[in-house]
């Protein structure tokens, strides 16, 4: 008897599994979807600002209904507050919706130049301590206010949250999420940098139909969590490329003779650093290794035979090293920012010598060496040599 009461007992048990599915539901029509975030400081006050998905003006052109909410011609709606937690601009913004604010889908948080500055450790505490706050979200630094960012036109995508997070990913390889962040502010021998959003014009003013849309256009260097200082695009770009994280760039060389430009796009670019500390003084060599396709021919230059192809490879290896070493200029003297970890790649690579000079690599960095080493390897011109429209007698030949 006691046997058959274990067996009920347990039967009861499993069948009490079976009905534990739904005692968490969430009904869709309750929730409210942020997908991104801006986050500004005015004065001494926080100004969050949340991009509200529309369920129903998700759907096709012309839909109605769905999940419901309110009217418009946008897919989404702003939610602005302030306050002077950060904390306390989420329970604002929650006092004015009627359904629950709902982060987990959230992709981008974009933060504001002044915020920036002003150092990003306080807010990261609530963006990392709650679960529903995803670390893979990745955080933007916008030229000016970031509100404005998140509230452009952008028409190509349907959030222009989504569209920042679609450029992050064209940019590099592995785009800076929030927990690349966070690991490069509280790691030794790296500085955390972050892409920077900006508002443009999608056509000149003086144009119809003239809509805003959003770049990505430079670096945020960062030491620790203060933003100290925006890198241009183009020594930006060089950067990443250092890195070995640009994704299929491509580099604009002049003409070795003749006039005009031709356009290399690098595939399957990768980078390694080799340091070596002799005497105290700290040398990296950044060897990079890409395959190299001519994708334009604007100038008068060559059929590209062999001689002509060393050339345009040398070309392509000066190109690079100035750009990089321009890009490596401003880090160092500038900004004083190791973005590109070569402080790690010392502590990686020689433990023992980083137990020497770690606590003074603020001061050993701007005097480190760094040897910028190419092999590029230009493997196809495309199916057409010489430059279209010219003579054999205007074609300019080594």
């Amino acid at each position: 008897m006691v046997c058959i009461r274990r067996y009920l007992l347990v039967g009861i048990m499993l069948l009490c599994t079976l009905l534990t599915g739904c005692w968490d539901r969430r009904e869709i029509n309750d929730v409210a979807f942020v997908i991104g975030i801006a986050v500004d400081k005015e004065e001494q006050q926080y100004r969050t600002s949340l991009q509200i998905a529309l369920p129903g003006q998700s759907g096709a052109s012309g839909s109605e209904g769905g999940g419901g909410g309110t009217s418009g011609d946008k897919p989404w709606f702003m939610l602005s507050n302030t306050s002077e937690t950060l904390r306390g601009t989420s329970n604002k913004g929650q006092k004015a919706l009627s359904r629950q604010i709902y982060y987990a889908h959230r992709r981008t948080l974009m933060i504001g130049e002044d915020l920036a500055r002003e150092g990003v450790a306080p807010m990261l505490d609530l963006f990392t301590r709650y679960p529903l706050n995803r670390l893979s979200a990745m955080p933007i630094v916008t030229r000016g206010a970031a509100y404005k960012v998140l509230d452009t036109d952008a028409p190509i995508e349907k959030f222009p949250s989504e569209m920042v997070r679609e450029l992050c990913f064209l940019n590099m390889r592995t785009p800076r999420s929030l927990k690349i962040f966070i690991d490069a502010i509280l790691s030794e021998g790296i500085d955390p940098f972050l892409p920077i959003a900006s508002v443009v014009d999608n056509v000149p003013k003086s144009w119809k139909n003239v809509k805003t849309n959003i770049k990505l256009d430079g670096l945020a260097i960062f030491k620790k969590d203060k933003l100290v200082g925006m890198i241009d695009k183009e020594p930006a770009d060089a950067l990443i490329l250092a890195m070995g994280e640009a994704n299929a760039p491509e580099i604009m060389i002049k003409a070795p003779r003749g006039k005009g430009n031709l356009f290399v796009k690098l595939n399957e670019n990768n980078s390694s650093y080799d340091p070596k500390i002799k005497n105290g003084k700290v040398n990296v060599t950044i060897k990079m290794y890409a395959k190299g396709v001519l994708v334009d021919n604007e100038s008068n230059y060559g059929d590209l035979r062999e001689e002509e192809m060393m050339k345009l490879t040398e070309a392509v290896h000066v190109k690079i090293k100035k750009d990089i070493n321009e890009g490596i200029r401003l880090i160092q003297s500038k900004y004083n920012a190791d973005i590109l970890g070569l402080g790690r790649a010392i502590h990686q690579q020689l433990p023992k010598e980083w137990d020497k000079i770690k606590d003074r690599w603020d001061d050993v960095y701007p005097d480190v060496n760094v040897v910028i080493e190419p092999h590029i390897i230009i493997e196809n011109v495309g199916i057409v040599n010489k430059p279209i429209g010219l003579s054999e007698e205007e074609i300019v030949h080594d």
